[in-house]
């Protein structure tokens, strides 16, 4: 196992404190929370996307505030905790508000899986991160879910 990165350095998102730690930490993976989305989707991508075994979801990130370098060099800093992070995307509407979740690509396989493991409850931004492995993308299941809104 990767040993333990310090807890990531404070910065500010929009003039609030950013607070990321590992202390106390939740080790338990959350469940998944469904929230409301907006009105508007967007038309899906019409072939399907395999499951990334080295890609993370990350939610219940601060939703509305503007996304900037700092922000996603904070969630960089903070997922290193848990292996080497090879990309940050950080999701954002058109007017450059984050959405708040995104994906996290790891070097390994095992980076993913220690984050999921490890990482999932923890502050980020005090809020507790939920943290799941990549589903990809199945257009089916975004009809479905479209279908229920």
């Amino acid at each position: 196992a990767p040993a333990a990165a310090p807890p990531p350095p404070g910065g500010t998102v929009v003039g609030t404190p950013l607070v990321a730690s590992l202390r106390g930490c939740n080790l338990t993976p959350l469940r998944t929370l469904r929230g409301g989305g907006d009105a508007a989707v967007e038309a899906p991508p019409q072939d399907a996307i395999p499951p990334n075994p080295r890609k993370v979801y990350i939610g219940n990130l601060l939703r509305g505030a503007p996304l900037s370098t700092q922000t996603v060099d904070d969630c960089k800093s903070f997922m290193e905790a848990a292996g080497k992070v090879v990309s940050v995307d950080l999701k954002s509407s058109k007017d450059g508000r984050s959405k708040g979740f995104g994906l996290v690509e790891f070097e390994s396989e095992e980076g993913a899986k220690h984050a999921v493991e490890k990482l999932s409850g923890c502050l980020f931004g005090n809020r507790p991160v939920i943290l799941r492995p990549d589903r990809g993308f199945d257009p089916e299941r975004f009809r479905e879910m479209s279908e229920r809104r």
